[in-house]
């Protein structure tokens, strides 16, 4: 079994149109089910948490919700939480800083893992953008780099409500160009739209705009192919 992985530029358990899908998303699964709330790409901020740990539990899960930023977290006892949930939510935030929270804790495989058992993972904005194999971050200088990611299914990387032209998806792909083995296009969720990876790789859309595979030309300009609303 492989998650379907449903990842949202900006619906959220605070909005109506993130809770319809929420709702939607486990509407099926058992009462009491096993949920894994991931608040990493925030540091964990408990005010910021508050809202969608209620919402899941509204909905008949069992939240947990292990504080993967920080540094005397039981380990052992967050690998079975992430393992063992059948829907992993990855709240917004910061991407690069979220992973590397997780990867602090020796914890990405967990995550990979659970991409392979869950039933449905929903990532939302920075934590949608970790759910590809890499993205673009910057160092102290404000100089871009290659960041890894999760890689929980995602095939390409990925890159969130920046309609304006998507200058940071730009600047990836200028950056692996010359790079081997880097995937050399992406996928970019507008507003209030959210990309559908299922099991076997094929991708859809959700809402009024459609996601678009993307990649450069070499004169600079966008090749554009629209993901098919599901």
């Amino acid at each position: 079994m492989t998650a379907r992985l449903f990842l949202s530029a900006s619906s959220h358990s605070g909005n109506r149109a993130g809770q319809k899908l929420l709702g939607e998303l486990v509407a099926d699964f058992p009462k009491g089910f096993p949920a894994c709330f991931v608040g990493a790409f925030h540091d964990d901020d408990a005010k910021w948490a508050k809202v969608t740990i209620e919402f899941l539990r509204s909905l008949g899960a069992k939240v947990v919700a292990p504080r993967l930023s920080d540094p005397t977290l039981d380990v052992a006892r967050a690998r079975r939480d992430i393992e063992t949930a059948k829907f992993l939510y990855l709240d917004g935030g910061d991407t690069v800083a979220g992973v590397t929270h997780i990867a602090a804790r020796g914890l990405v495989d967990a995550f990979q893992s659970a991409a392979r058992t869950a039933r449905a993972i929903f990532g939302l904005s920075g934590g949608a953008c970790a759910a590809g194999p890499f993205t673009i971050g910057y160092d102290d200088h404000e100089q871009p780099y290659v960041a890894k990611c999760l890689a929980l299914g995602a095939p390409v990387p990925l890159d969130v409500h920046d309609e304006d032209e998507w200058p940071e998806m730009r600047g990836l792909l200028q950056l692996v160009a010359k790079r081997r083995g880097l995937a050399k296009q992406g996928l970019v969720i507008p507003t209030g739209s959210v990309l559908v990876v299922e099991p076997d790789g094929s991708l859809a859309s959700l809402g009024k705009k459609s996601c678009e595979q993307r990649k450069l030309a070499p004169d600079g300009s966008w090749v554009i192919g629209v993901v098919p609303q599901l």
